[in-house]
């Protein structure tokens, strides 16, 4: 993979994982409003800080793809390497926007860890999943074109 490639690839898949962490932060921001009656409210940048939390998260599993261009490293490897230092970011962005009640007991506070890192489980099954497809039917294409 040459360096042009390299750097085409992170690119796209920090812009798909920055959408997918912006359309969450939207997502959440409505049900948190819808769940308080039309009247939820913000103050002291507190929207900001989590807007920039969003990003944030989407620049760390989008940054991180980084390590599927490591040939040397073998697929479950780089998986791995991937989503740990993926929801690191994620868990250290969430404990410094508030995201995890931590005031609120063990219980709520591991309840928000476990649903945030099931959450990144969640989308990286359906994004290999889709991937896989996608690669198996590139794979049929060009046997269909060898015949």
């Amino acid at each position: 993979m040459t360096k042009k490639d390299r750097m085409e690839f992170i690119m796209q898949r920090t812009k798909t994982t920055v959408a997918i962490s912006s359309f969450l932060f939207l997502i959440s921001s409505l049900i948190a409003d819808l769940n308080m009656g039309g009247v939820y409210s913000a103050s002291g940048y507190s929207v900001t800080k989590m807007a920039l939390g969003s990003l944030g998260i989407g620049l760390g599993f989008g940054l991180t793809c980084i390590f599927y261009t490591m040939e040397k490293l073998s697929r479950p490897v780089q998986i791995s390497l991937h989503m740990v230092t993926g929801c690191t970011v994620m868990l250290a962005i969430a404990f410094l926007a508030g995201w995890i009640p931590t005031g609120q007991g063990l219980f709520p506070s591991l309840l928000a860890i476990l649903s945030m890192l099931l959450t990144a489980l969640i989308i990286a099954v359906f994004t290999y999943r889709r991937q896989k497809k996608l690669a198996e039917r590139i794979n049929r294409e060009l046997e269909q074109r060898r015949s």
